[in-house]
């Protein structure tokens, strides 16, 4: 009769729930870059597994991390490897200091992601060679406009973790 009651009962599986939105946010960003032909463009896959890897570090493990690098790095057509290794490192680092980053007010969350998806993309420059100071632009713009929409990122997946997969 207890297990009627408790309200930390799963109401729909957590690894779907989590499965579904970094799935979603993956197909957003390749949608995203085939509507805007930019080199670089906003890494909504990153910061989803950012977010997931900070609420639920022992539900997220790196294969998430794997799955989607192999997706992005296919849909825009890069060396197999390159997106799963940054993603990898960075689901890595999350999960080490997840204590940390939770106890952060959000705009020092929002630094910390910045910082994140400048370093992503200063990898990408670096590895295809592609200098311009228009890429210099897409990345302190891209970076900028990450930072802002981190706590709406992390607003909607909150909502989506407590909503869909506790019982109210």
């Amino acid at each position: 009769m207890t297990e009627f009651l408790d309200p930390k009962r799963p109401s729909f599986p957590v690894y779907i729930t989590i499965g579904l939105t970094i799935i979603f946010f993956s197909f957003l960003e390749i949608f995203l870059r085939t509507l805007f032909p930019t080199f670089l463009n906003i890494p909504l896959t990153l910061m989803c597994l950012i977010y997931w890897n900070m609420a639920l570090p022992k539900s997220v493990g790196l294969t998430w991390a794997i799955f989607c690098g192999f997706i992005l790095d296919l849909s825009q057509n890069l060396v197999l490897g390159s997106n799963v290794m940054i993603f990898l490192a960075s689901s890595y680092l999350i999960q080490r200091y997840f204590h940390r980053l939770r106890a952060l007010y959000r705009i020092q969350q929002s630094l910390i992601v910045a910082s994140m998806v400048f370093t992503y993309q200063l990898i990408f420059i670096f590895s295809f060679l592609n200098f311009s100071n228009q890429i210099l632009i897409e990345v302190l713009l891209f970076t900028f406009i990450s930072a802002l929409i981190w706590p709406i990122i992390f607003g909607l997946l909150r909502f989506i973790r407590i909503k869909f997969t506790y019982i109210s």
